[in-house]
């Protein structure tokens, strides 16, 4: 048992047995599908999800988990020994999960540090796969934050949106709104900074959206960790893992993402998330990776 705790929401799409391997924490988060609410713990089929996403008569939304969620996975980590607990969240830009996060931690004063990762999917998840292997090497909590810090200083996240209608819904992108019927045919190019959505590029073609996603990725260079995120697009995602495994020291990690993400974004998207070694390094060699697929 190591002294601190690490805690994460299901928004990070950490894989169930790199989560358990890390010791790390998830509080699943609500998702309501058609007036039935659906905790986000894997038990509802992605696969299924997006088949029947388009034909919703009523979209999708999502929920914070409630607050005593938090405060027994807090009181239970410290019961169980741990002298102290990192929760690590989703952007506070997009979310109000690390506000509630926030409001369990306070009974339990010092003993609890809540941090907004301005990210979200890996980019949140690598944040705290970095804070649970400092925790595990037996850090202590200013050198566990730092270590996150650290990710969340150098990650990228981008993606590519195939159908406007389910972001702009979504209601997490405000200039989306004013500029929707000049989108709606094209693939929209987004970046996550700051906790904030920005666009990137339009393009007309998928083919291009994907090749356009590669080389904004090449141009990160050396990476530590590489993550390639999809809603139902499995293939298209496996086939950007092993075309940009070159450039990482790590296997890169394809992620059929939450359906709490799913909701927003819609299916068919794909997104990568890079954490570039140093800011002067340069992308490796091509030569055959491998993969590991969630």
């Amino acid at each position: 048992m190591t002294t601190t705790a690490v805690v994460t929401d299901s928004t990070a799409d950490l894989p169930a047995p790199i989560a358990a391997a890390d010791g790390i924490r998830v509080v699943p988060v609500i998702l309501v599908v058609e007036g039935s609410n659906y905790v986000d713990d894997g038990a509802l089929s992605r696969a299924a999800f997006y088949q029947r996403l388009p034909t919703m008569r009523r979209p999708p939304t999502t929920a914070s988990p409630p607050l005593e969620a938090f405060s027994s996975v807090y009181r239970l980590a410290l019961e169980s020994g741990a002298r102290r607990v990192v929760s690590i969240h989703v952007s506070g830009r997009l979310s109000g999960i690390v506000d509630i996060a926030r409001h369990a931690a306070q009974p339990f004063a010092d003993r609890v540090q809540v941090v907004d990762s301005g990210q979200v999917s890996l980019g949140l998840g690598f944040q705290v796969l970095a804070a649970a292997r400092a925790a595990t090497e037996g850090k202590r909590m200013p050198e566990i934050l730092a270590a996150a810090d650290r990710v969340r200083q150098r990650v990228r996240t981008i993606a590519m949106i195939d159908d406007l209608e389910y972001l702009r819904r979504s209601g997490r992108v405000d200039w989306l709104r004013s500029s929707l019927s000049a989108l709606l045919r094209i693939r929209l190019l987004v970046e996550l900074a700051d906790g904030v959505v920005r666009r990137l590029a339009q393009v007309r073609s998928r083919a291009r959206a994907i090749e356009a996603l590669a080389e904004r990725a090449r141009g990160w260079g050396r990476l530590e960790h590489l993550g390639v995120l999809h809603s139902s697009a499995q293939e298209e995602a496996a086939a950007l893992a092993s075309r940009l495994a070159p450039m990482t020291t790590d296997e890169p990690l394809v992620v059929d993402v939450t359906t709490v993400i799913g909701a927003h974004v819609g299916p068919h998207s794909l997104g990568l998330v890079g954490v570039p070694a140093n800011s002067t390094s340069t992308p490796a060699p091509a030569t055959p990776g491998r993969v590991m697929r969630q």
